[in-house]
């Protein structure tokens, strides 16, 4: 399918779903979010970083369209895809990067910006291997997009890899969007790309291959058949690393009054044994650290007030007690507005045998979660 940004920009035209990115001549067009109700035309579905020279509209950079999961969509219902056969690729757990060329230099895009730490990690490697260098700037000549996907310890996402790699997920034509890395594959590699590792057979023998296997995403499948406007591709997922990534995403965005529930439930070590991410496993740690400790504090002056419940002197005591808590902890919360009638009750509570490890857990959950106590940043 050949494509002009005219073109692109009239389908696109008052879609907040798209936003453009401009420098210079270089106009990059990619989704907001992803969802399979975002890409209802075949047009849409070249929208993931797709870059164009702004002067002539034609594209200069052209990176994978977008594709999904198996059972994901229509298209990649199992049943539809069962006894066919396909060229599986194993997929990487990395950034996919694209490059342009750009005053006669290569240069390396990502999907949705120019320039970002992967960018110039991409740009390192490549500037290492003359060679490589050499043959990416070759391709993007005769009008080929080389498709890379960077792993590297520095930006670990779910796997945790060893080494610093450019590997060579696809090659397509700028003109009309053609992949053609399969039946140019001896090629590449006498070129110095270094490709996944691929086998062909059907999704019944894929998925036999990751049922059991650990430290793998998966595989992406692709149907040999050319149909425009453009192959059947798939993402096969290995039941290993979907359980991962779940555990990855979910500690990533949660909120520290889920994540104190978490402990609250005795749930946390679970999570945290399936994130391989060690710096993502380790941020979320000491904030759970600091919020345990508040709370084996709070615990701890409950205990020391309640003999002093309904006597004279206890409300001095409380007030105290809370004034030490904030400055032991100054520094290390952005507020932490402690509750006086919270720890009376708990004190309450604790005189006659009551369970106020519960009942301060949860006050505490309350309070994180409306903000009345938040950590720094």
């Amino acid at each position: 399918m050949e494509l002009r940004l005219s073109e692109v920009l009239k389908e696109i035209e008052g879609n907040k779903f798209f936003k453009l990115l401009k420098e210079g001549n270089l106009v990059k067009v990619s989704y907001r979010f992803n969802s399979p109700k975002v890409f209802d035309s075949p047009i849409k579905r070249e929208l993931r970083g797709i870059t164009f020279d702004a002067v002539s509209g034609k594209v200069l950079s052209r990176p994978f369209h977008k594709f999904f999961n198996l059972n994901e969509h229509p298209e990649t219902e199992e049943r539809k895809l069962s006894d066919r056969r396909f060229v599986f690729r194993e997929k990487f757990d990395g950034t996919m990067l694209h490059p342009v060329l750009v005053g006669g230099e290569v240069r390396f895009l990502s999907q949705k910006a120019f320039r970002n730490p992967q960018v110039e990690k991409g740009e390192e490697l490549l500037r290492r291997s003359g060679k490589l260098y050499e043959s990416v700037k070759k391709l993007l000549e005769k009008g080929y997009t080389p498709i890379f996907e960077l792993i590297s310890p520095q930006f670990q996402l779910v796997i945790p890899y060893e080494e610093e790699l450019l590997l060579l997920t696809e090659v397509r034509r700028n003109r009309d969007g053609r992949y053609v890395m399969e039946e140019n594959s001896k090629e590449l590699e006498e070129m110095g790309f270094v490709l996944p590792p691929v086998f062909s057979g059907t999704l019944e023998e894929a998925e036999a291959v990751v049922s059991d296997r650990e430290g793998i995403e998966g595989f992406v499948g692709k149907e040999a058949v050319w149909r425009e406007p453009f192959p059947l591709f798939f993402k096969l997922k290995s039941p290993w690393y979907h359980d991962r990534h779940y555990a990855f995403t979910y500690l990533h965005n949660i909120p520290d009054h889920k994540l104190f529930n978490l402990f609250l439930r005795g749930e946390a070590d679970d999570i945290f044994q399936r994130v391989t991410n060690r710096e993502l496993r380790e941020d979320k740690r000491k904030r759970l650290s600091l919020l345990t400790e508040l709370y084996g504090e709070l615990l701890s002056l409950v205990d020391s007030l309640a003999p002093l419940y309904g006597k004279r002197g206890f409300e001095e005591a409380l007030r105290r007690g809370i004034l030490e808590l904030k400055e032991r902890f100054s520094g290390k919360f952005r507020s932490l507005d402690i509750n006086e009638n919270y720890l009376k009750e708990a004190c309450r509570i604790r005189r006659r045998g009551g369970n106020y490890e519960k009942f301060l857990g949860e006050k505490l959950y309350i309070q994180l979660k409306h903000g009345e106590v938040s950590l720094a940043p």
